[in-house]
């Protein structure tokens, strides 16, 4: 059994290869790179979307889609929350996501990866590939990026689920100290599935709006 030892921690590879920590080799954004190329279809549910931090490219996504949108994301309002004074105000949740994320974009100096790789969401947004919806209904705090690679299986699993602390955020997949819990059981993966297109189904429409926020922000 292989040992390692990780900033005073010690651990074994072969323990718990289901827990995505963020440790060495044990990344999240390694996992979602690798199922997306992998999956059908995939549905993300996240409590805030750091425009900022999108560490995907497009190689990440399969080169053939068998149905669009490919990625669903639904995220939250965990940073946007409206206060009493911007209610009161007449502020939106919509609105006011959308001017926090402006602000976030403009506030930083971006690299120029930074910025292909918003100019690739962009993209991927409006050719459908991606559809962001926002749950306004109360606060989204939990995190799911589920695949679904075999949508026809009857008897065996069809596909996996993470379920966890890190959010959609660079930071999130590769350095936090997070905790996620990879899920492959058939009755917990259609659990997770029917649990998403619940909230889908709530949730309101952001695709039109993401993509303003990037134009309006001049990083593309």
């Amino acid at each position: 059994m292989a040992i390692r030892h990780y900033k005073g921690m010690v651990y074994s590879e072969k323990l718990a290869s289901n827990i995505i920590d963020n440790t060495p080799n044990k990344e999240l954004v390694n996992v979602i790179r690798d199922q997306l190329k992998r999956a059908k279809e995939a549905k993300f549910a996240i409590g805030y979307f750091f425009l900022s931090g999108f560490s995907l490219v497009k190689d990440d996504f399969p080169s053939n889609y068998d149905k669009k949108p490919f990625l669903k994301i639904v995220m939250g309002n965990e940073t946007t929350y409206p206060t009493k004074e911007e209610l009161v105000e007449g502020y939106n949740l919509r609105e006011l996501l959308k001017i926090k994320m402006i602000e976030d974009l403009q506030s930083k100096q971006l690299t120029d990866e930074q910025v292909e790789k918003l100019i690739t969401l962009r993209d991927l947004v409006a050719n459908n590939v991606i559809e962001v919806k926002l749950f306004d209904k109360a606060r989204l705090h939990a995190k799911l990026y589920l695949f679904i690679t075999n949508p026809n299986e009857r008897y065996g699993t069809r596909g996996l689920g993470i379920v966890g602390s890190s959010n959609f955020t660079a930071e999130g997949l590769t350095r936090n100290k997070e905790l996620n819990v990879i899920i492959t059981d058939k009755n917990d993966v259609d659990y997770l599935e029917e649990w998403f297109d619940k909230l889908w189904n709530e949730a309101i429409d952001f695709n039109a709006d993401l993509i303003k926020v990037i134009d309006v922000s001049g990083s593309t």
